[in-house]
């Protein structure tokens, strides 16, 4: 028994793109995946992951394993499977990939000829930690909660004082909302500030849960917004479950300032709360972000965008979006004829696995 030889969301006869995408393990690269299986535009659809057994690997033309991205051989053997699958586009679905891949796409797109869509390595630090964008924001005059870090005890004192509580502690370099606490008073905030110390910042907490949103924002260059999509969004431990599009123009053309501001490339996230002074942005990522496998049910196919305008030379413009809700479940793959420790060992995994035992 073997896994189909077309793979779901591999390349097909009609596209014009060999595309790659990093992190085939996480929610973010499935969602890629699944936003290019539907746009038809990709000819070669090849996966990378540290985990052989990423679920992702086995679902596209190939997959394969490879170092961690700060692990020194990273970058060799980004090149070697760029280069032996002559890629046209790189599409990074793993948020701990973003920043190393910011400083090597120079490098790799030298070496390779094959494009590396991520913002500018100082975009994607800025957006990285949260202290830093915090500072960007203030910076720019857009509206941000105030923050202080976690070490600040005055400034703490301060944010207990004008805003009393609730308040939010969280990691400067987290994602998916892990270890971010709502703060109820002064002894949990005191305990959390003793945990995490300088490594985290405590944050005004803004608006309302049922008024969140999250966004995103399509730039061909830095500063040229191509598209924007505001979603609202019901959250399950930091994944969105629940969504659908909001058509608000005054909440579209926050976003669309915000990311023209930021100067990002490509897909830029914004998450924020509508508020008595308007919609406050309280996280930016610089990349895809974990919405990517419902946004295209909109109409609005971030993946599709990236081949059209980078690889193809299309231009781009608003795409309608259209009405609709999606609810997210879970699913499950079943590899047969292997083991764990057979994924393991096994480097790569070609259309229709499994891998080897």
């Amino acid at each position: 028994m073997k896994l189909p030889a077309s793979p779901p969301w591999g390349g097909q006869a009609t596209g014009r793109a060999r595309v790659l995408v990093t992190g085939a393990g996480g929610n973010v690269a499935q969602g890629i995946l699944k936003a290019l299986a539907v746009s038809g535009l990709a000819s070669r659809v090849v996966a990378t992951d540290a985990n052989p057994c990423s679920p992702g690997l086995f679902l596209v033309d190939k997959g394969y394993t490879v170092p961690r991205a700060d692990d020194p051989a990273f970058e060799a053997a980004m090149v070697r499977i760029l280069r032996d699958e002559r890629i046209d586009i790189t599409l990074v679905g793993a948020d701990a990939e973003t920043l190393h891949l910011a400083r090597l796409a120079d490098s790799l797109e030298a070496a390779t000829g094959s494009r590396v869509l991520v913002c500018p390595p100082d975009v994607v630090a800025r957006c990285h930690d949260k202290w830093l964008t915090s500072l960007w924001f203030r910076q720019e005059g857009l509206p941000h909660p105030k923050t202080v870090l976690a070490s600040d005890e005055a400034g703490t004192d301060g944010l207990m004082k004008e805003f009393g509580f609730p308040l939010v502690v969280k990691p400067r370099t987290g994602f998916a909302s892990r270890d971010v606490i709502i703060a109820g008073d002064r002894a949990r905030l005191d305990a959390v500030r003793e945990r995490f110390g300088e490594t985290a910042v405590v944050q005004e907490c803004v608006g309302d849960p049922s008024r969140e949103y999250t966004a995103t924002a399509f730039s061909v260059a830095p500063g040229q917004v191509r598209a924007v999509l505001v979603m609202r969004r019901e959250l399950l431990q930091g994944t969105s479950v629940r969504v659908e599009p909001v058509r608000d123009p005054a909440l579209g053309a926050a976003v669309r300032l915000w990311a023209e501001r930021l100067g990002g490339l490509g897909p830029v996230n914004f998450q924020f709360r509508f508020t008595p002074r308007g919609p406050v942005c309280f996280e930016v990522n610089a990349r895809f972000s974990g919405t990517m496998g419902v946004r295209y049910h909109f109409g609005y196919n971030d993946a599709a965008m990236a081949v059209r305008h980078f690889v193809l030379g299309e231009e781009l413009a608003q795409p309608e979006i259209l009405p609709g809700v999606v609810l997210r479940f879970w699913e499950e793959l079943f590899i047969p004829g292997t083991t764990l420790g057979g994924m393991a060992r096994q480097g790569c995994v070609p259309a229709g696995g499994p891998c080897g035992g």
